[in-house]
């Protein structure tokens, strides 16, 4: 096998793997969480729902002019993420196992920080 196949090779390999996973289903969580969020918040709100680790985590991101004034109002910024927390009695807690949960993410312009993640409350908890 000369370099030149090699190279083919690797790089069909490469392509696929990130074919897979760019285009891969949400799990059924992820796509409950989603659902749910679109039918809460305004539509011009853009809304990505991912696992990270055993955290299922919404991405919300408002307007620019929206999220950079809620960035700067902690308080509000913080009701305003928990307000689109699933509630007691949501279908959603059922498909979870006990050592996963759900958080809200604020972004703002496509940036985002960690410490800014709201953890939803837990049935029971």
């Amino acid at each position: 096998m000369n370099l030149q196949s090699v190279i083919s090779t690797l790089i069909g390999c490469c392509a696929i793997a990130w074919a897979s996973t760019v285009l891969a289903e949400p799990s059924p969580q992820a796509a409950l969480l989603n659902q749910e969020l679109t039918a809460k918040v305004p539509q011009s709100w853009q809304i990505h729902v991912t696992w990270r680790d055993e955290v299922l985590v919404a991405f919300i991101t408002p307007p620019y002019q929206e999220a950079f004034d809620l960035w700067y109002a902690p308080e509000k910024l913080h009701q305003t993420m928990l307000s689109l927390c699933p509630g007691d009695g949501d279908a959603l807690w059922h498909q979870l196992s006990p050592s996963q949960s759900i958080a809200m993410q604020p972004t703002v312009g496509g940036k985002s920080a960690d410490s800014m993640r709201v953890q939803c409350p837990r049935a029971g908890a």
